[in-house]
């Protein structure tokens, strides 16, 4: 039976009087597909932005410049901290230095340090970062 139609299939192409037959196997073998209409179509994994519209104007995603602050030790009234800048998701820059009482970091100005803790005071917030310690019941307080 295999063979009867492999005999039939070969011809076909050895015998087809019209080109029509031949172009279209062609077609077939190599994908070479006529694209029509293809400014309609997307990517089926494509990410797709969702647009919030406002009466104003319309709103895209706005990456937010973030600062996070990481307590790593405290000597001689002085604080060991890890200043990370993100952007969006992505970090840009990171960063480890000593700080006392009255330097600033980004918009934040240290308070007071304590024995296990730091104290910023930012605009009209109170940032306090603790040292590493699990003590139930108590938590760092953003």
């Amino acid at each position: 039976m295999k063979k009867i139609l492999f005999f039939l299939v070969i011809n076909i192409f050895l015998f087809a009087k019209s080109d029509k037959y031949l172009t279209y196997v062609n077609k077939l073998v190599n994908y070479n597909f006529e694209l029509k209409n293809i400014e309609g179509r997307k990517a089926p994994f494509e990410i797709k932005k969702i647009v919030k519209k406002t009466n104003k104007k319309n709103i895209q995603n706005i990456l937010v410049k973030k600062i996070k602050i990481e307590l790593i030790s405290i000597f001689n009234n002085q604080a060991y901290i890890k200043i990370k800048e993100f952007l969006g998701d992505q970090l840009i820059k990171s960063e480890n230095k000593w700080v006392k009482v009255g330097d600033k970091v980004s918009k934040c100005k240290v308070n007071k340090i304590t024995k296990d803790k730091i104290i910023f005071k930012c605009n009209n917030k109170t940032l306090i970062k603790s040292l590493n310690k699990k003590i139930p019941g108590l938590k760092e307080v953003k």
